[in-house]
């Protein structure tokens, strides 16, 4: 089967997106249904990738350590919906770092 890709955003698409930024696991709530979403997309033969911007991290908001351990909840809940997320990219930078 002919393999296409996705391109995904992390807040306000995949989970609830907050103005005080996503700091720890505890605070991610995924999108009801965005886990199906993503799980269907990989059916109908769809790899995701995630990409986002993460200015938390330069911000020193969050440390990289926590930042992983957010992608760890979000794909737990994409794999027990059926799903997978195949690879994810992020920008930690500010806006003006660059």
């Amino acid at each position: 089967m002919t393999r296409y890709t996705v391109f995904l955003d992390r807040d306000g698409v995949i989970n609830h997106d907050s103005d005080a930024y996503i700091k720890h696991p505890d605070e991610f709530h995924f999108i009801p249904k965005s886990p199906d979403a993503i799980a269907l997309l990989n059916a109908a033969g769809f790899q995701v990738i995630l990409i986002t911007n993460q200015s938390a991290v330069g911000r020193g908001m969050i440390s990289g350590r926590t930042l992983d351990a957010v992608f760890k909840k979000m794909t737990q809940g994409v794999e027990q919906a059926g799903g997978r997320i195949m690879d994810i990219f992020y920008c930690p930078h500010t806006q003006d770092q660059g």
